[in-house]
């Protein structure tokens, strides 16, 4: 027994350390599989970012594209545009026809002009001395103009004056001089000149974000209207300019705070430097660059946030980003290289790598590893068992071999023990003590025989050798038989035999196999002889009753009992409460074994129960036919 405990403690630590040696390498190839799942899930989902952000930065740029393609005269109040019939007129600027600012959308298609840019503010226009001045408000020889909602305009541009300067944008002053007699070859060699010498950007690129636009003479002439200064006489001077100029414009650069864009360029006209732009409201124009994106952030269905960061959030759209896994961060493009822009994925989406799955990729890959460890350990519990039964069955198969050399020998020592006395004393034995041997010698070979009749039993029932031979018969009849053939054996041990049979019993017949019963009756009794050696009341009690439709014997003893915890164990195979070094009963511990196993051949049911004292156990017939 220590060695089989031994042994089986080996086995655990054994197949403990097969379940780490595989699991931990699966455990670790799937953990590895999961995070190539999860970058190959960003991945795809950065890619998706990447587009957003190239439509965010081609609709930047394309709004500005359309913006370094307005004239320089477009910043003031008036303009002169080309007719067929009169040549060049002064008329008003478009963004002067603006008023109040309004940006294109379903409802504007009544306007005569709008703006393309969502959450226009105003654009706005910086003089060489400073001062601020916009396209809404005619200023110069002109601001004495009568206007309906001047105070209105008035008022506007004070606030777009406050938005400039609170953003630090100023004008730097004037420029080196840009001759306008030179041809447009000359021109190109004075944009170079112009870039090495004013300080209005550090890029190398400067030449590149520039662009000259000539200017009429009718053209330069209404700007130095709008442009006069008073006197001292408080008349305006108007100085007529003769001949074209070439204007240098830069492209647009900005400058925002966490409520306004400001879109801003450098204009280069002779040796004086102007800043024209406007200005956006931020979130609003945010959201117009990625619209055809958020659109559908909206929908209940959507697993993605786009948010747009500038010394903190500016903006976002979609889910809430608290819940959702960082996917994409990546700055506009120039000028808003300042504004980071990124996008979340939910992250139950982002594990499944996609939107419409039940079940995450993430939680499949841990399904699948859970299923292969459950059916792993399963595995080696299930091999476990089955060894540790097989080392149970082999040290009950020893015992019962200790058990049948044991139960073997002790009749065969009293046969022979008795046959030498009779060898030797048989003439001084009187007849009594003849028979009293020869009783003995007959009793030895009847139990050698039964115990070597059980044992070739259970071999034809494992080998399914045996043969159930089921018919009607009289189940009191077979009792009776019994009873006649095993009294005495009861008897001899000191026990006395009770039968207690119903009064119709005699009138039932069963399908039965005869011979079955009364290897189980005597496999019964035998045990019970057995176990109650030592009992106060030396009684056996067979009875035979009928219970509803069918009929049951029980035999009954007042042994110890067999405890709670081995009532399941006592059909086992050669099981015995005790074990062979301790135990003090005789029996091989196949008895109530083979008992089960006739029943189950026959079509009868075992039950066992404490009796209180002693042990019964009942045999359920068939039911009567």
């Amino acid at each position: 027994m220590l060695k089989n405990r031994l042994i089986k403690k080996r086995l655990v630590l054994i197949y403990s350390a097969i379940f780490a040696v595989i699991a931990l390498p699966v455990a670790g190839l799937l953990y590895d599989s999961y995070l190539h799942m999860q970058d190959e899930s960003k991945a795809e989902w950065a890619m998706h970012a990447t587009q957003v952000l190239k439509m965010a930065n081609n609709r930047i740029k394309d709004d500005l594209a359309i913006e370094n393609k307005r004239s320089f005269m477009e910043y003031r109040f008036i303009k002169v545009a080309k007719t067929i019939s009169a040549g060049e007129q002064p008329t008003y600027s478009d963004l002067a026809l603006n008023f109040p600012v309004t940006s294109c959308n379903s409802d504007s298609s009544k306007l005569d002009y709008c703006s393309q840019y969502a959450g226009l503010i105003g654009h706005f226009q910086i003089d060489p001395d400073g001062v601020f001045s916009t396209p809404y408000l005619p200023a110069g020889a002109l601001g004495q103009v009568q206007l309906e909602n001047k105070d209105i305009r008035e008022s506007f541009q004070n606030r777009l004056k406050f938005i400039v300067r609170d953003m630090g944008i100023k004008n730097k002053g004037t420029a080196a001089t840009l001759d306008t007699s030179k041809t447009a070859g000359e021109s190109s060699n004075a944009l170079d000149q112009l870039a090495n010498e004013v300080d209005l950007s550090k890029s190398k690129n400067r030449k590149k974000r520039m662009r000259v636009e000539r200017t009429s003479e009718q053209e330069q002439f209404a700007f130095n209207v709008e442009s006069a200064k008073m006197d001292t006489s408080g008349l305006y001077r108007i100085f007529p300019y003769v001949g074209t100029m070439d204007i240098a414009i830069e492209s647009f650069q900005a400058e925002l705070n966490r409520q306004y864009i400001v879109f801003y360029r450098n204009v280069l006209r002779g040796e004086e430097n102007f800043v024209q732009g406007f200005v956006v409201d931020l979130r609003e124009y945010l959201r117009s660059i990625v619209d055809l994106e958020v659109g559908d952030y909206a929908n209940e269905d959507n697993h993605l946030a786009l948010k747009f960061t500038y010394k903190g959030d500016l903006v976002s759209f979609g889910i809430d980003t608290r819940f959702a896994v960082k996917v994409f961060e990546e700055n506009l493009a120039e000028p808003l290289n300042a504004i980071t822009m990124s996008v979340y994925v939910d992250k139950s989406v982002q594990e499944a790598g996609g939107n419409g799955q039940i079940i995450s990729n993430g939680q499949l890959l841990f399904l699948i590893g859970g299923i292969m460890f459950l059916l792993l350990g399963g595995g080696l519990i299930s091999i476990y068992r089955l060894t540790q039964s097989q080392l149970d069955l082999a040290q009950k198969r020893q015992d019962f071999i200790s058990a049948v050399s044991h139960e073997l020998k002790t009749p065969l020592t009293t046969i022979k023990m008795r046959a030498e006395i009779l060898q030797t004393s048989y003439q001084k034995m009187d007849d009594a003590k003849r028979k009293r041997s020869f009783d003995q010698i007959a009793s030895e070979s009847d139990r050698l025989t039964r115990l070597i009749q059980n044992v070739l039993d259970l071999s034809k029932i494992d080998g399914n050798r045996w043969v159930a031979n089921i018919r009607k018969d009289w189940p009191k009849a077979v009792l009776d038989d019994f009873v006649t053939m095993y009294t005495k054996n009861i008897e001899d041990h000191g026990f006395s035999l009770t039968v207690s049979c119903d009064s119709d019993i005699d009138r039932v017949q069963l399908m039965m196999d005869r011979d079955a019963v009364m290897q189980i009756l005597t496999n019964l009794v035998d045990n019970s002889l057995k176990f109650s050696k030592n009992a106060d009341y030396k009684m056996i009690i067979i009875e035979m009753k009928t219970e509803g439709d069918h009929v049951y014997l029980a035999v009954r003893d007042y042994g110890p009992g067999i405890p709670p915890s081995e009532m399941k164990k006592v059909f086992q195979e050669f099981y015995r409460v005790e074990n062979e070094m301790t135990r003090t009963t005789k029996g091989t511990g196949i008895g109530l074994s083979m008992v089960k196993k006739l029943c189950a051949l026959s079509n009868m049911k075992i039950e066992i129960e404490n009796a209180n004292p002693g042990l019964r156990t009942k045999i359920h017939f068939p039911p009567m036919v």
